[in-house]
């Protein structure tokens, strides 16, 4: 693990609390899950989207053309360890978050 998986982790945290907050006092119901859910996606989409961007580069694409990277490969392919963990850091410290905020007595 490197610097930047925690800072990624540090950085979903505080997302999922910025979301999260304006969520409970419009008393919408399941706020820690959509929470959860919109920082964890970010860092998944963050990550696919630098994949295509590394597959298009290493197949001669240049700005202002078409990426050349069909819709499932940011997912599919391009995985390493740095990239996993940036992804799962954070993915790890929101579930602890959630499982936080589940435990807290919210107003109803």
């Amino acid at each position: 693990m490197n610097r930047t998986n925690w800072e990624h982790a540090g950085i979903a945290a505080g997302l999922m609390l910025a979301v999260f907050l304006p969520l409970v006092l419009l008393a919408v119901p399941g706020a820690p899950l959509i929470a959860f859910a919109v920082a964890v996606t970010w860092f998944l989409a963050r990550e696919c989207t630098q994949h295509e961007y590394k597959l298009g580069l290493a197949r001669g694409w240049r700005w202002g053309q078409t990426l050349p990277v069909r819709w499932w490969e940011g997912f599919a392919r391009g995985w390493s360890r740095d990239s996993l963990l940036d992804w799962l850091t954070p993915l790890g410290v929101c579930l602890l978050l959630l499982a936080g905020l589940w435990l807290l007595p919210l107003p109803s």
